[in-house]
């Protein structure tokens, strides 16, 4: 018999199909979790560094390059910290080759008896600003040669409107008063020396006291001892030798005579007003009108409490403070605008001559003047052109000690009408707010200056010659 043999089964583990085995699994498709990630090491690249075995001996670190963000702080640091110094720099050489010219006047050997020349100098803050702000203008570009020219100097300030006119008037006054004083005693002194010279004084006081058994006692007089001796005559020495009369650089020519220095456009216009109000106004101060008082509304006494507020507000635009001391109120001019033309033009003194003080010196209106204006920028609008002018303060630095020059050396030339304009730019600066305030308040800084021209023809103005 045959034996049936059953077909062998294939086993599990024999070959897949080449089409099969070429499939990928599920499983080797995957990256794994540690393929995919990457080291710290390849994210990061290091840093070009560089080190040095001296420094590393110090314990200073390898030193590398920064981020993106420090090279922007650092250079926008550098920019604005270089042009700053730039400028700075460029001020003071500025400085020094304007002072190394009137370096020559300073070094002029002066005799005991010789006095140096002495200018005046008028400063007024600006609007809306603190008076150091005209003050830094000063000692910054015009301090500097005056000293290097040994030019001595008088500054006047001002906190308050009207201060200065009101300040340069009573000078004024003061020398017609003295003049019109000195007139009164030569007046008397002729006529006591015409009496004493008459027939009537024979009559009446010397054959009288002729016949007089007893001479009555004179009554006694008291005389300043200045008039009798001066203190340099206390040892006799000038007795012997004669005294040095001082000698005034002032007193010797009278177009470089001394000078007026006004700081801002505001000090301008007072010095000007208060040249004509101690000039063409009267000698005591005028009666007050006294206007009726009408009775005000509800309505009225509310604008009146806004307008009081709004007094309260400084001159130049600073709020007061309450622990401030209250000061007495500036003093009105004593003559308008409106009435300088009709106004005498100080008959006590003669005009037709320079007039000259006790020392022998050309008053103040005698002298040449100058204005500076000031650089002052308020508001948003003009951070622009504040930002441009604060790197390039060396322009201003330039134009102001170039300008002084002819302060120094004494160059001045006739008054002008365009002068009326000197530093009229700087109102160009000026709040509107304030301008408007000042124009309620009549304010003196928002009027036109008008110079009558009697006085216009003893002004005199620096200027450089070209």
């Amino acid at each position: 018999m045959s034996e049936e043999k059953k077909p062998v089964e294939p086993a599990s583990n024999t070959a897949k199909p080449a089409s099969e085995a070429a499939k990928p699994t599920k499983e080797a498709a995957k990256p794994t979790k540690e393929a995919a990630k990457p080291t710290k090491e390849a994210a990061k690249p290091a840093k070009k560094s560089w080190s040095n075995p001296a420094l590393r001996a110090m314990g200073i670190p390898k030193i590398s390059l920064p981020s993106r963000n420090w090279m922007i702080f650092w250079s926008v640091l550098a920019t604005i910290g270089g042009g700053i110094y730039y400028d700075r720099h460029q001020q003071k050489k500025i400085r020094e080759k304007y002072t190394e010219q009137v370096k020559v006047l300073g070094e002029e050997v002066y005799t005991s008896n010789r006095i140096p020349r002495k200018v005046t100098v008028f400063i007024a803050p600006p609007p809306d600003a603190f008076l150091e702000e005209s003050l830094k203008h000063f000692r910054r570009y015009v301090k500097p040669l005056l000293n290097a020219a040994a030019i001595d100097f008088d500054v006047y300030t001002e906190g308050r409107q009207g201060e200065i006119r009101s300040q340069i008037a009573d000078r004024i006054r003061e020398i017609r008063r003295k003049a019109l004083e000195d007139h009164k005693k030569k007046e008397e002194d002729a006529r006591a020396e015409a009496y004493s010279k008459s027939w009537t004084k024979f009559f009446k006081e010397d054959v009288p006291n002729v016949f007089k058994r007893a001479k009555e006692e004179e009554p006694e007089v008291l005389v300043d001892r200045h008039d009798l001796y001066s203190p340099t005559n206390v040892l006799g020495l000038y007795k012997i030798f004669e005294p040095l009369q001082p000698i005034r650089d002032d007193e010797t020519d009278v177009e470089t005579v001394g000078g007026i220095i006004c700081i801002g456009r505001g000090a301008y216009k007072e010095y000007v007003s208060g040249v004509q109000e101690g000039l063409l106004g009267p000698l005591d101060k005028p009666e007050e009108k006294i206007e009726e008082v009408k009775i005000e509304s509800v309505e009225g006494s509310e604008e009146s409490s806004e307008t009081k507020q709004e007094v309260e507000i400084d001159d130049f635009g600073l709020k007061d403070e309450g622990d401030k001391p209250k000061q007495d109120p500036v003093p009105q001019p004593y003559i308008k605008q409106k009435d300088y033309q009709s106004a005498v033009l100080a008959p006590e003194l003669d005009m037709s001559t320079v007039i000259r003080d006790s020392n022998n010196v050309p008053v103040m209106f005698e002298q040449p003047l100058y204005v500076y204006p000031i650089p002052k920028l308020v508001g948003i609008s003009n951070w622009p052109r504040k930002i441009y002018r604060f790197f390039t303060r060396r322009d201003i630095a330039e134009d102001v000690t170039s300008e002084t020059l002819a302060i120094v050396y004494g160059k001045s030339r006739p008054f002008e009408y365009k002068d009326n304009f000197l530093a009229k730019e700087e109102e160009l600066n000026w709040p509107k707010k304030w301008v408007e305030r000042g124009r309620k308040k009549e304010s003196e800084w928002v009027q036109e200056v008008e110079i009558d021209n009697r006085i216009a023809d003893r002004l005199r103005v620096f200027e450089q010659t070209k």
